[in-house]
């Protein structure tokens, strides 16, 4: 584990545990605010300094402090050839030097075992960052030509590049978000130097870029890649969740398959496998706990009514066939999705931010993490829209009653038990110690054969009367107040209440079981 960070001062600082140390490339000036980026990738660092290019080493080198400065590093490093130049804007046929060819980096990432990089020629680089380099004609960047379009009419403007681990997304002007990964690099490397590798041979054929039509012109403006899934961030702070979730462990934030994941379209065949979702396909990752009790609340209606046990086996069981299992669970997630949609209609116009709103989407391994502003108004007045019956409104919050000569404040919860507010410091210690003598007591009757409790003393019993009174008082007011306990029971009523959970037309026409009305 390795963390890189660029300080404002343009000196690069390294965490491998707790402690920072000062990264000192030796025989590469790195002053003057030169270093304009550093990325760390999988076990390799990385930094772009101006007018050098890109340099990496390898996170788990020797210590060899520096002799000025007690917590700075030497660090023996490898420069990427080509990526030092610093005018390349247009490009030149048949110019003779590679970095005129290459054109200047204008972004970079680190992958496992590779760098990718883009450039001003709005061209598109790999390469392998193997240690230590050749010091005679070490190995040039492999252009990455798969992206370009076929059609050279087209123009091809690169607008970004993120990436981690084994896959990167190239973001175009245009409004493309082309997806790369490990084997697309393997191949180019293979098919550029004539090897074998562990995914492809010399003789394969170069892999063109994963291409989801939900990511094109859908105002994607980034996306974090964990090792099986990723998160897609929207302009309008939604974010958008795809890939598999490894051993079901709840990376893409929609879900367990045991629990209401199906029902946002998540599948699982077996308690022990991953947990998918259709091909190329992205669900909302939603955030406003109300929404997930909608769910939950569909969930036990799948499970306790009788009528929906046949779609309940369909929809939530991790057991059976693959087909018709995937059919349902697809059509269930489009319907929670399509609802799901219409969460803030009448609270959000047209062009506004939602109650929840991300800033900035995370993932990395088998977890994902966000950033959100949350509109507290927006999600109240929203959730309100959802319910019929509001809760009830609270109890009295307190009773005063005379004990031995002083005033004691004590408070009802819904049960109907009373707990003491107790601000002196003398009687927080005289109760504590109190309780203390009574276990020490009790545990001591236990050990010799006897009765748990203390003996009933003619005191003992005035107390349990007076507990008793208080209970019985506590059962008169709610009889009395209103609605009384029914209105606690009842709680909070939403407008899914009623509802049953949902019988669908698939899309392969066939319409789920039940005796329900089919919901369209």
């Amino acid at each position: 584990m390795h963390i890189l960070g660029l300080a404002d001062d343009g000196k690069v600082w390294q965490w491998n545990s707790d402690e920072a140390r000062l990264m000192k490339p030796v025989h590469v000036d790195v002053g003057g605010g030169r270093v304009t980026r550093v990325v760390a990738g999988w076990d390799r660092a990385s930094m772009y300094i101006s007018g050098t290019g890109i340099i990496y080493w390898p996170d788990d080198l020797p210590l060899r402090f520096a002799s000025e400065e007690a917590d700075a590093l030497l660090i023996d490093t490898a420069t990427i050839p080509g990526t030092s130049s610093l005018h390349s804007t247009t490009h030149r046929e048949g110019t003779a030097t590679l970095q005129s060819r290459i054109g200047q980096v204008t972004n970079h990432i680190a992958l496992e075992n590779y760098v990718v990089f883009t450039t001003k020629l709005n061209k598109v680089f790999l390469y392998r960052m193997d240690f230590p380099l050749p010091d005679l004609d070490p190995p040039e960047p492999i252009e990455l030509t798969a992206f370009y379009p076929t059609n050279t009419d087209i123009p091809f403007e690169v607008r970004d590049l993120q990436g981690s681990f084994r896959s990167f997304a190239i973001f175009t002007v245009s409004g493309d978000v082309l997806i790369g990964n490990r084997a697309m690099l393997d191949a180019f490397y293979a098919a550029s130097h004539e090897v074998e590798s562990p995914t492809s041979t010399a003789d394969s054929p170069l892999p063109p870029p994963t291409v989801i039509p939900a990511l094109q012109n859908n105002s994607i403006v980034s996306i974090a890649f964990g090792d099986h899934h990723f998160q897609a961030l929207r302009s309008d702070g939604t974010i958008l969740a795809f890939g598999n979730d490894p051993q079901a462990c709840g990376a893409l934030g929609l879900g367990f398959p045991t629990g209401t994941g199906p029902l946002r379209g998540l599948m699982a065949f077996g308690y022990s496998s991953d947990a998918v979702l259709r091909e190329n396909e992205g669900r909302e990752v939603w955030f406003d706990p109300t929404m997930h009790r909608w769910l939950a609340d569909m969930r036990v209606k799948a499970t306790t009514e009788g009528e929906a046990a046949a779609r309940c086996a369909m929809v939530l069981s991790p057991l059976g066939e693959p087909e018709p299992r995937t059919a349902a669970i697809t059509a269930m997630g489009d319907y929670f999705a399509r609802e799901g949609r219409k969460w803030e209609d009448g609270v959000r116009q047209e062009g506004e931010m939602g109650g929840y709103f991300v800033l900035k989407a995370a993932a990395a391994g088998w977890h994902s993490a966000a950033l959100v502003l949350v509109d507290e108004d927006k999600v109240e007045r929203a959730r309100a829209m959802h319910v019929v019956q509001p809760p009830p409104p609270p109890l009295p919050p307190a009773t005063t009653t005379e004990a031995g000569g002083k005033e004691e404040q004590e408070q009802e919860d819904w049960h109907g038990d009373t707990w003491e507010d107790i601000d002196a410091p003398w009687d927080q210690l005289s109760k504590a110690v109190a309780w203390c003598v009574d276990l020490i007591w009790g545990w001591g009757r236990w050990f010799l054969g006897l009765d748990f409790a203390k003996e009933t003393s003619s005191s003992g019993a005035d107390a349990e009367e007076a507990e008793k009174k208080k209970k019985e008082t506590g059962q008169q007011k709610r009889q009395g107040d209103g609605e009384g306990a029914d209105r606690v029971a009842d709680a909070v009523r939403y407008t899914w209440t009623e509802r049953p959970f949902p019988r669908l037309r698939m899309a392969n026409g066939e319409v789920m079981p039940g005796e329900v009305e089919i919901t369209e």
